[in-house]
């Protein structure tokens, strides 16, 4: 089950906005777990995630949005955090092929010496 943990921002920023849209994810997708979190229990999250104020929007473990986002931005990354939690692991890459060695230069002919003489 995909999990959305809203974290709130430690001045208290948004959070009338953020209770509303996570009160609707919550009425609209009952698919979804939903949690907000204060903002004395979201400092050691934001902390985490390199975060200093918030608010930020988690799925799954991972952070999708600092900010509160607009609805349809939400739901649009709740499907692709569906398919990526579903999709297989990527191949490993394959490693590069060698480069041909180049060719060695031609050898210069090799000068006489001493066999003609100006006269």
């Amino acid at each position: 089950m995909t999990e959305i943990v809203f974290l709130s921002s430690n001045q208290g920023y948004q959070t009338d906005r953020e209770q509303t849209v996570a009160d609707r994810l919550k009425a609209d997708r009952p698919d979804v777990t939903v949690r907000v979190l204060s903002p004395e229990a979201s400092g050691s999250l934001l902390t985490k995630y390199k975060l200093k104020f918030g608010p930020a929007v988690i799925i799954d473990n991972r952070l999708e949005f600092v900010g509160v986002p607009r609805y349809r931005m939400l739901l649009e990354r709740i499907e692709i955090s569906k398919r990526r939690a579903t999709a297989p692991p990527p191949a490993p890459a394959a490693p590069p092929a060698p480069k041909p060695a180049a060719p060695a230069p031609p050898s210069a002919p090799a000068a006489s010496v001493g066999s003609s003489q100006q006269t």
